[in-house]
């Protein structure tokens, strides 16, 4: 017994006033303060049972009086201690065993119990619901309605005194008598053999005749035990001095159980005074002694049975059983044995809801993972500290929130302080927050985001900075000179250095590995961070960081295996691939967190990271989003869209308060709709959520519509929110054009377009209307027929490029070379004295050009190169060898050169096969332009007029203007138009898809219908 139990009861006039006193003490939390303890409340509420207030002379019969007071009272009669007591002796639950009361009101069955961690409750009224959480603050209870109740474990016995005689409506639109619902629910919650103990009207089920169906109803769930009729006066403290009741005991039906049919004599009648430990113990012997015995004997063997039945892992049943075992003998512990055995009665028995998809249900259901960490945990409470009575101020990891270190202290909360306040909101606002404790800390968040979300625009340089930066040198080894910053990149970098994080987007060849050498340096120099980590592909570390880091006589370490790790000393460069941050990212995640995330991150070629699905992406995050230090670089951030910027964001800023989303509206299509809809930006204010989330709303926020190869100008180009993301942009983002590093522009760019042959247009021709008959010669199927169909469009325009980039690949090209071929020829002919670079994409359209080159040019020597034949190393040493040649010519794919392989000496590149952005292409053509070039670079595009390729430099064109945005340069297409030296009308050659009458999508070109 938790509470003494007190004989002087309220007198009725006082009941009212004596409740709302209590409740205000309880709401206040000066209970204490008063003198009023836990045993006081106990006996003192009496809940709202005959405190009705009505009077039967103001109703026309009686049934209209009951009917009115049952809607004020909600059959709310407290259960008097003595028969608490009585029903709580009888059946003896052991500590471990699940015991609940469905509509508990203020427990008066829990001061009998012996476990307050094993009990559960459910409520409707408020003001019972908070006297209950007061008096019994380690029991789990529930503020709902019974009906809507599913507590997370089964019970071993179920015990109650449930509202008398009122009808409610159920599921099923039945309505029932609430004592019958009240014996439903409990067999849906009772384990097998489990034990229901309750106090109903005598009336109950009293009539075979009228009951028969309701009597029926228990028998099929149950087996009858007894029942024994209590003194009639039981709820006279209440107001009711005649009410007859009796007590009934029911065993939830189990397999091999003997059922036992309800019979109406009552087994034993009990009048007022009687003796309580006397009649528990007859009503023990006669009625439960056998149910409890069957109920102790099956309790936990059925659940070893049904775990025998899954499929489960080695080793993992015993586990279980160890870590019971261990949490039941505990001292402790041992409370808490039954919400551990339910949890694992759970995993043996849930099965998925029929309404619920499979994806959500494997997401739900409890795994083995899932019930070893729940014994787990219980096991590491053995250690912990007792509850204290005191409330404190503590951050969690991204806000303040006062906590209760007890139920009375989290009670005393005053309603105020108990929501969180999140750190973005104290560091963003103006606000005068107080927070004792972390004055220090506030100021410091309030510091940094400050200087973090200051616009480089209005930044000016720090004078140490620029001192350091200006001593800066490296002796480069190699060609034995010394390398210094210019102005320009001092500028940037000063900037930079003045913030924690931020992307540096210098053109190729401006000089980005230079400044990310020099920014380590001074972070590990000046801002105390251990070591400066490297992350890039492959082609970049390998190619370049390898080995211009060694040149400079830097110290390093490259991660080619986890024993490398331990080679890290204090003050080195870390280089680590893209891909092997991919194997190793358990284990780099690990050794990051073991340095306190005291690191620089350099992520060259961030734009690597576009793709938020990618491995690589989830690598990256998972590892360095918490850095104290980030710098991102790359020639351009964006590829084809803006979305491609969120993950690249995410790194820098973590989710935090420089990343508010400031946009009003999001916007979106409607399916299979061209109107644009837009609603109120829901994270208004707020950081951009992490992960898909928070990719989803920057997309809403700012992207616009994607360009296809058939979309051209159907819907607009626009940047939503474009304030928001310039703003973003602003504190974020340095960009720099080539021209702006280097001082001087030493591009040129060319149009060669050239026109289909009647041989090529043929085949080309052939693709379009006849593309079923070539299908097969050049796409395996997939065996899906829906997928087939599909992909068949796509594949349609896959093989249009490949003729458009050598018509001679394909088996129906009955011509001789291809005029784009000869074109190429004839301008590597017209550069016979210098080194020329011509670059495609797949290796059988190089294959077409090489044996054409070497045909033409017998004696020039042909370098053929892709990234599956030729390795690092031998791409490194080609560099001398084509320097050495004068006058050969470099044949590549355009994705073995995308960074890090320069060939500075190269003068004339052509590109007879485009990518589908310029992003790409310039990262090739980007490796002849570099800064200590002095010649003019010529870049020749040359296209076929009137084919895909129109589109495809459309296409090109429009992400450019998106990505020329990314970079602050707002320009429109014309300008596009004028830098790429597109001087032809491309509208008048594009291609396009359009459905006819009957369904059926079409391809036309320009005016005239090709298919």
């Amino acid at each position: 017994m938790k509470y003494a139990v007190c004989d002087t009861a309220v007198p009725q006039e006082r009941r009212q006033e004596t409740n709302e006193k209590l409740l205000y003490l309880i709401d206040s939390g000066k209970a204490g303060e008063y003198g009023i303890s836990g045993g006081d409340i106990y006996n003192l509420y009496t809940g709202d049972g005959g405190l009705h207030g009505l009077r039967r002379q103001d109703y026309e019969n009686y049934a209209s009086y009951s009917e009115a007071k049952k809607e004020i009272e909600n059959g709310q009669f407290f259960t008097p201690p003595l028969l608490c007591r009585l029903v709580a002796e009888a059946l003896s639950p052991p500590p471990d065993a699940a015991v609940a009361d469905l509509t508990c009101g203020a427990g008066a069955f829990f001061n009998f119990m012996p476990a307050e961690n094993n009990l559960y409750g459910c409520e409707l009224d408020i003001k019972a619901y908070k006297v209950a959480g007061y008096l019994y603050p380690h029991a789990n209870l529930v503020n709902g309605d019974i009906r809507s109740y599913q507590p997370p474990v089964r019970f071993d016995y179920v015990v109650g005194n449930p509202p008398y005689n009122l009808r409610w409506w159920v599921d099923d639109g039945e309505k029932i008598l609430s004592q019958l619902y009240y014996c439903r629910k409990a067999a849906e919650l009772l384990k097998p053999f489990g034990i229901l103990a309750m106090i109903v009207p005598a009336s109950f089920l009293s009539d075979d005749f009228s009951d028969g169906t309701s009597i029926r109803e228990m028998e099929e769930r149950f087996s009858f035990l007894g029942h024994v009729a209590l003194p009639s006066n039981a709820f006279s403290f209440l107001g009711v001095r005649h009410y007859p009741i009796k007590l009934q005991f029911w065993q939830n039906r189990g397999e091999g159980i003997e059922v036992q049919p309800y019979h109406i004599k009552v087994n034993r009648f009990l009048t007022a005074g009687f003796d309580c430990g006397k009649e528990a113990e007859w009503i023990s012997e006669h009625l439960l002694q056998g149910a409890i015995k069957l109920l102790k004997k099956n309790r936990y063997s059925a659940v070893r049975e049904l775990a025998k039945e899954k499929e489960l892992s080695e080793g993992f049943l015993y586990q279980v059983q160890k870590m019971l075992y261990q949490i039941k003998c505990h001292p402790k512990l041992k409370e808490s044995y039954a919400k551990c055995y339910e949890y694992f009665y759970r995993f043996c028995t849930e099965t998925q809801p029929k309404d619920m998809k499979y994806e959500e249900w494997a997401k739900k259901r409890l795994t083995e993972a899932k019930v070893l960490a729940c014994l787990k945990r219980t096991l590491q409470k053995q250690n912990a500290r007792p509850p204290q009575d005191k409330i404190a101020l503590v951050k969690r990891d991204y806000d303040f929130i006062y906590k209760g270190y007890s139920g009375k202290a989290r009670r005393q909360i005053p309603e105020e302080k108990r929501a969180p306040v999140p750190m973005y909101e104290i560091v963003s606002s103006d606000g005068a927050w107080e927070f004792p404790g972390y004055e220090r800390l506030v100021r410091k968040k309030q510091r940094e985001y400050v200087g973090q979300n200051r616009p480089f625009a209005t930044m000016e340089e720090d004078p140490e900075i620029g001192a350091w930066l200006e001593n800066f040198h490296l002796w480069d080894a190699e060609n034995e000179e010394e390398i210094r910053l210019n102005e320009i990149q001092r500028h940037d970098l000063n900037l930079m250095l003045q913030k924690r994080y931020g992307l540096l987007q210098w053109e190729q060849g401006s000089g980005k590995t230079l400044a990310g050498i020099a920014s380590g340096l001074y972070r590990m120099e000046k801002q105390n961070v251990h070591h400066t980590w490297v992350i890039s592909p492959a082609i970049s570390i390998r190619n370049n960081w390898d080995e211009v880091l060694p040149n400079y006589g830097l110290p390093y370490v490259f991660v080619e295996r986890l024993s490398d790790l331990e080679k890290i000393q204090k003050g080195d460069f870390v280089l680590l691939t893209l891909n092997k941050l991919g194997t190793y990212r358990r284990q780099i995640k690990r050794w990051v967190r073991r340095y306190g995330q005291k690191l620089h991150l350099i992520f060259d070629e961030s734009d690597e990271m576009t793709n938020p699905s990618s491995i690589r992406a989830k690598s990256v995050l998972d590892c360095f989003r918490r850095c104290r230090c980030k710098l991102l670089t790359t020639g351009t951030s964006t590829r084809n869209n803006i979305s491609e910027f969120a993950p690249q964001l995410e790194l820098m800023y973590n989710n935090s308060a420089n990343m508010l989303s400031w946009s009003p509206r999001i916007y979106h299509y409607e399916r299979g709709d061209d109107f644009l809809s837009s609603k109120v930006n829901p994270y208004f204010g707020q950081p951009i959520p992490a992960y898909k989330e928070g990719y989803r709303l920057f997309t809403a926020s700012h992207l616009p519509e994607k360009i296809t190869v058939f979309g051209v100008g159907q819907r607009t180009q626009d940047i939503y929110n474009a304030d928001a993301l310039s703003e973003i942009l602003g504190k974020t983002v340095i960009t720099r054009t080539f021209p702006e590093i280097v001082g001087r522009e030493i591009r040129r760019i060319h149009q060669e377009p050239v026109s289909f042959t009647q041989d090529e247009r043929a085949v080309y021709q052939m693709a379009m209307e006849e593309f079923r008959k070539m299908r097969e010669n050049y796409f395996a199927s997939t065996g899906n027929s829906r997928k087939d169909a599909m992909m068949r469009l796509m594949q349609q325009i896959t093989l249009l490029l490949r003729i458009s980039a050598a018509p001679d690949t394909v088996v129906e090209y009955q011509g001789g070379i291809p005029t784009k071929i000869r074109r190429v020829v004839e301008l590597a002919g017209q550069f016979e004295n210098e080194i020329i670079a011509i670059g495609v994409r797949h290796k059988v359209v190089l294959d077409s050009y090489k044996a054409a080159l070497e045909t033409a040019f017998p004696n020039r020597a042909v370098f053929a190169v892709t990234g599956g034949t030729t390795s690092f190393a031998q791409r490194r040493k080609l560099r001398k060898t084509l320097k050495e040649s004068g006058n050969g010519i470099l044949l590549c794919t355009q994705q073995s050169l995308p960074s890090s392989v320069n060939f500075e000496y190269v003068n004339k590149v052509i590109i007879p096969e485009m990518h589908y952005n310029n992003a790409k292409m310039s990262q090739f053509y980007m490796r002849f332009v570099r800064y200590n070039s002095t010649e003019w670079k010529d870049i020749y595009f040359v296209t076929y007029a009137g084919s895909i390729e129109s589109n495809l430099m459309q296409m090109v064109m429009a992400k450019e203007k998106i990505n020329l945005f990314m970079k602050g340069q707002d320009t429109n297409l014309d300008e596009i138009y004028d830098r790429f030296g597109v001087d032809y009308d491309l509208l008048s050659l594009l291609m396009y898809r359009e459905q006819d009458e009957e369904g059926n999508f079409h391809i036309r070109w320009g005016e005239q219908q090709i298919a």
